[in-house]
């Protein structure tokens, strides 16, 4: 029975329970009530503009559809012939229209495509109607398509243009009259106008409207989308596409709102409707959706009974749980806080924690490593170690982390990095080492080793040995491969945390020694001092190989280069391979077009984070090794086109054909051929022991002395039909090459000619 003290009290608690529960649901309720029209607008312009997000998704996957469609036909090489050439044989049409075909029923956004050759005056098409593939230009059934190729300069490349495909009276569209489309044009813009050929994909309204449908089927709304000009550029329930809605009121209304979205309240033909519209997309179209409100007020309504029905239930509820609550609290009171404070004492207590994170703090760098201060911290968390003796630390890595995280959980792996601390404390402590550890991130364990008196070198082996006898133990026990590195000694606790960097960096060096080594930090630092200078001699070497098609060489030079960096630190090593990379990269890029390997080859990368490097170097060779031999097999196959001859044959002969061509360059020779420039100079000289450029000033030494025999013509016009564009170098060049000046040659060479016929 409770006392009249206890009773007050107890009614206090309850009073005051209920006057907040009664005060709280009346509050709550009166702000739910006034306010519910305004949230429902608002949850319903959330909701619409949720659904016009999917549908800008939609109209966005059908832009980069068509446009990703017109680049890849664009780039095809059997149907450049028909945007290029004339003269396109029947067989090749035929291939062609098929690979047209192929491309159009690759989507089902695809109404059809047209390749507009502007040269021959010819539309080649593949539809899903039964139409011709080839029509004259006079002759194409897309009247308006004619038309827009005739004004290319209006249109952007690659935006959607929406429009209505008239197929009336055409071959199986008897009933068809026209279709809804959006056309994407695909030209160069470079091309003189009357050039201009053009790809042409038609998308089909009808997808991008059935996804509004679908996306809104329950809906009683009315969406479409609409162009900054007031017209619509997709069907609506009530209008076709393309209808010009300006001057309605509400379409005025969002077309004055020209960068935003938003919602309003206004009458819809006759109808009170709630009108949600969103800013323009990147194609410069909006979505509108228009709801009538009586859906809104309706659940406006709904939802005002049911909170008044739901805030008397929680009333009464309220009021007998706070009764019953109220007795509960006040009688359990005293023991709840009694075990709340039992706890926070624990928390208080839990040192072990506290030990870790002071470790982690200290090894990190963070923590203030002044001997007094450090040994005050050891004392409070129970670490013994001397802060002024010397120590050295233990680097426990996990090998093939990828792996460890596939095979076991986070909880696992939390308790596996615990066991292997909890080997090497163990061992070090029996073998007379002190020895306090903590796991510094996922794959490494740090342990702060207190050096023996017993010399470093001695001290040093024996460190060395125990790293064994951990490795061994963790492998046996946990099933683990781990890689062990030390660091140098230092002289107290101040140099803890370079030396945790220093066995860091040491650990680097597993490329080198392989999974599961021991690497002392003494043997890396001297390999650090000594100074690396990349090879690039070796380097040019490796790509002059390459070019020259020497496969066997170019794996040589490399191994060279990437196994002379074990001499060396491990930034050495990625400064190689990044050298490597790069000069790689580019030389099989220039090779690409030649070989047609620019897209198969990828060059072996570096990982980002350590933790993810899991190969020794014989494997990361290895994959090197790999990428050659498939390089070597790429030149094997195109061993007949890429000999040096025919690559010099190939120089000659467009040397032969653009002398008269003022700018012509090695530069451009290059491109020609799809080749570098610094290659085919090489070749060139190697092939015809001669340059490229005197080659040029040969042929066209040659051109200007017969020109000058045979023809009357200036002497500057024959400088200029031989492809000199500067007449004073080309005075000075022609008097050094022979002799005289171009008119000593013409009076003496006329001179002999005329001899000479004389004679006849």
């Amino acid at each position: 029975m409770l006392s009249r003290k206890d009773t007050r009290y107890y009614g206090k608690i309850f009073l005051a329970m209920t006057l907040s529960i009664v005060l709280t649901i009346t509050v709550l309720s009166g702000i739910l009530y006034i306010n519910f029209e305004r949230i429902a607008l608002q949850q319903s312009y959330d909701q619409t503009m949720n659904s016009l997000s999917q549908t800008t998704q939609e109209a966005s996957v059908m832009a980069v559809t068509a446009s990703t469609f017109a680049k890849q036909i664009y780039s095809d090489q059997h149907i450049a012939n028909l945007l290029n050439f004339t003269d396109v044989h029947p067989m090749e049409i035929s291939t062609a229209v098929r690979q047209l075909t192929n491309y159009r029923e690759t989507s089902p956004f695809i109404d059809s495509i047209y390749v507009y050759n502007a040269k021959a005056h010819t539309f080649y098409v593949s539809t899903d109607m039964s139409v011709a593939a080839v029509f004259d230009e006079s002759e194409f059934y897309d009247h308006e398509m004619r038309e827009m190729l005739g004004n290319l300069e209006v249109y952007d490349s690659l935006m959607p243009i929406p429009r209505k495909l008239s197929i009336e009276g055409l071959a199986g569209n008897i009933a068809e009259k026209q279709r809804d489309v959006y056309s994407f044009l695909l030209y160069d813009t470079l091309m003189p106008k009357a050039n201009r050929n053009a790809i042409v994909v038609n998308i089909k309204e009808t997808q991008l409207h059935k996804h509004i449908d679908g996306s809104l089927t329950s809906d009683p709304a009315n969406t479409f989308l609409l162009d900054k000009g007031g017209y619509l550029v997709s069907s609506s329930w009530k209008y076709p596409m393309l209808t010009d809605m300006k001057g309605t009121s509400y379409i005025n209304r969002i077309l004055a709102d020209p960068d935003s979205s938003g919602y309003f309240v206004e009458e819809v033909d006759g109808v009170k409707s709630l009108v949600t519209y969103t800013e323009p997309d990147y194609l410069g179209w909006r979505y509108v959706r228009i709801l009538p409100y009586t859906v809104i007020s309706e659940r406006i309504d709904i939802l005002r009974g049911k909170t008044i029905i739901i805030t008397v239930s929680i009333l009464l509820a309220g009021l007998g749980i706070s009764y019953f609550v109220s007795r509960r609290l006040f009688s359990g009171l005293s023991k709840k806080l009694s075990h709340l404070g039992n706890l926070e004492a624990e928390q208080r207590n839990s040192l072990q924690s506290m030990k870790y994170e002071y470790l982690r703090r200290l090894l990190h760098g963070d923590a203030d490593r002044n001997p007094d201060r450090v040994q005050t911290g050891f004392a409070r968390y129970g670490v013994g170690l001397d802060p002024y003796s010397p120590v050295r630390v233990l680097l426990m890595t996990v090998d093939d982390y990828r792996s460890f995280i596939e095979a076991y959980t986070v909880e696992d792996r939390q308790l596996l990095r615990f066991g292997v601390l909890n080997i090497a404390q163990e061992m070090l402590n029996e073998a007379g080492f002190a020895a306090a550890g903590v796991v510094l991130g996922d794959d490494r364990i740090a342990v702060i080793v207190q050096a023996r008196d017993e010399g470093a070198e001695n001290e040093r082996e024996a460190i060395l040995e125990h790293a064994g006898r951990i490795q061994a133990a963790v492998t046996q026990y946990l099933k683990l491969s781990i890689t062990v590195s030390t660091s140098m000694i230092g002289e107290d606790i101040q140099a803890v945390h370079g030396l945790c960097l220093q066995a860091i960096e040491a650990s680097f060096s597993r490329v080198f020694h392989g999974l599961g080594s021991i690497i002392d930090s003494e043997t890396v630092e001297l390999k650090k001092a000594k100074p690396y200078e990349y090879p690039l001699d070796k380097e040019k070497q490796l790509i002059d190989e390459l070019y020259l098609e020497r496969i066997p060489a170019v794996k040589e030079l490399f191994s060279e280069i990437i196994r002379d960096t074990e001499n060396y630190s491990y930034m050495s090593f990625q400064l190689a391979v990044s050298h490597l990379s790069f000069a790689l990269q580019n030389a099989i890029r220039s090779m690409g077009r030649r070989l047609s390997v620019a897209g198969e080859l990828a060059i072996p990368s570096m990982p980002l984070y350590q933790h993810e490097w899991n190969e020794t170097l014989e494997e990361f060779m290895g994959r090197y090794m790999h990428l050659f031999d498939r390089l070597e097999k790429h030149m094997e196959e195109n061993k007949g086109r890429t000999r040096q001859e025919d690559v010099s044959e190939r120089i000659m002969k467009l040397i032969d054909e653009k002398y008269m061509d003022s700018s012509l360059s090695l530069d451009l020779l290059a491109d020609e051929l799809g080749l570098s420039a610094d290659y085919i100079g090489r070749i060139f000289k190697q092939t015809t022991s001669r340059t490229i450029l005197g080659y040029i000033q040969e042929v066209r030494m040659n051109k200007v002395r017969e020109l000058l025999v045979e023809t009357e013509d200036p002497i500057g016009e024959i400088a200029e039909q031989a492809g000199f564009s500067n007449n004073p170098y080309f005075y000075k060049a022609f008097k050094k090459h022979n002799g005289v000046t171009p008119a000593e040659y013409r009076r003496i060479n006329g001179w002999q000619a005329e001899q000479e016929q004389e004679l006849v």
